[in-house]
């Protein structure tokens, strides 16, 4: 599929505080300028984000964040058509520092401001440039699963995007999380850690696939399970059994999500399928979609970079840039929100 629509030379500054990362990207239609992340390691203290201290964070990195990536562009400021900036979901006191800093710079340049939805932006972030045009065409199925969502759309053009599953309790990457703090495991490379453990594990336990209807998730009985299962063993037992343990754990998450994107496939009877957020970085997961969607000939989209995988403000430019070219431009009034629905674009 090719996206003539990009090929407009309409210069986007994005801003993303969402969560605990401070990023700032400047695009020329669907091209990365350049690309700025900044993660703050803090939360290994506290096995978790703590809201006001990521946002202290955020605020002292915003500036530096945003003058980086404008000067990584190799543009000058005033060549900037408009800036993007994410409205939610989100930590609502991160969300503040980057909705102040884009509404100041919109001020200063006499730019427009585009409100973005964070999880429209990791939807549409497989529009991002590839030199081999290799786009979802529309109608397609998006499976977006990260730290704060797991859902499944139809996303049948850049605006027309409808919710058909989500979780019903807490996301696929809160379990991840969840499981790395039971086996005592850092959030900042604990991810790195349960890869190599999964590589070198067997399929040696069977974990209950929760009966859930429809399209919808729901991961905390396996929280439970897993949790019940670590203290019963022992961490002597664990820890002599980790490699298997983690296998069947992936296994499990695997058919799923396997078991929710065939039914939405029987229904709607779509078979270009992509999936997108944070959680997508774990390669297992994504090599054994790849290879079952592969072997049927179905068209199946995964992103290969971390740095458009997990939260960036690229993904952010880029729907900024949508917004311009279909005019759809926000004003200062716009107030970001912690609860956003998909349906708020």
């Amino acid at each position: 599929m090719k996206n003539n629509i990009f090929n407009k030379n309409i210069i986007i500054l994005g801003i993303e505080t969402s969560f605990n990362d401070t990023c700032s990207s400047i695009i020329l239609g669907n091209k990365i300028l350049s690309n700025i992340i900044i993660t703050s390691k803090i939360y290994d203290k506290y096995n978790g984000v703590v809201p006001n201290i990521a946002s202290n964070i955020q605020l002292n990195n915003i500036y530096n964040v945003v003058s980086k990536a404008i000067l990584n562009s190799n543009i000058n400021i005033r060549e900037i058509d408009g800036i993007a900036f994410t409205k939610g979901p989100g930590l609502i006191l991160s969300l503040i520092i980057g909705e102040n800093f884009a509404k100041s710079m919109s001020l200063i340049l006499n730019k427009p401001i585009f409100g973005v939805n964070h999880i429209h932006a990791h939807i549409l972030s497989h529009y991002i440039y590839k030199k081999n045009n290799n786009y979802p065409n529309f109608p397609y199925i998006c499976l977006s699963v990260s730290g704060g969502h797991s859902n499944i759309y139809i996303v049948k053009g850049y605006f027309n995007i409808i919710c058909i599953g989500k979780t019903l309790d807490i996301s696929l990457g809160n379990l991840f999380d969840k499981l790395l703090i039971m086996l005592n495991l850092k959030l900042s490379n604990g991810y790195s850690k349960l890869r190599k453990f999964c590589e070198l594990g067997k399929l040696k336990y069977k974990i209950p696939i929760p009966k859930v209807n429809k399209y919808n998730f729901s991961f905390s009985g396996i929280y439970t399970y897993m949790k019940n299962f670590i203290n019963k063993k022992g961490i002597k037992y664990i820890n002599k059994n980790k490699y298997n343990i983690i296998k069947s754990f992936h296994y499990t998450i695997y058919k799923i999500l396997l078991l929710k994107i065939n039914r939405v496939i029987k229904k709607y009877k779509i078979y270009n399928i992509a999936i997108s957020g944070g959680v997508t970085n774990n390669k297992y997961l994504r090599k054994k979609l790849n290879n079952y969607y592969i072997n049927k000939n179905y068209n199946f989209y995964y992103l290969k970079n971390n740095n458009i995988i997990n939260d960036n403000a690229a993904m952010i430019a880029l729907i900024g840039y949508l917004k311009y070219y279909n005019n759809k431009f926000d004003n200062l009034s716009l107030k970001s929100k912690s609860i956003l629905d998909i349906k708020n674009l």
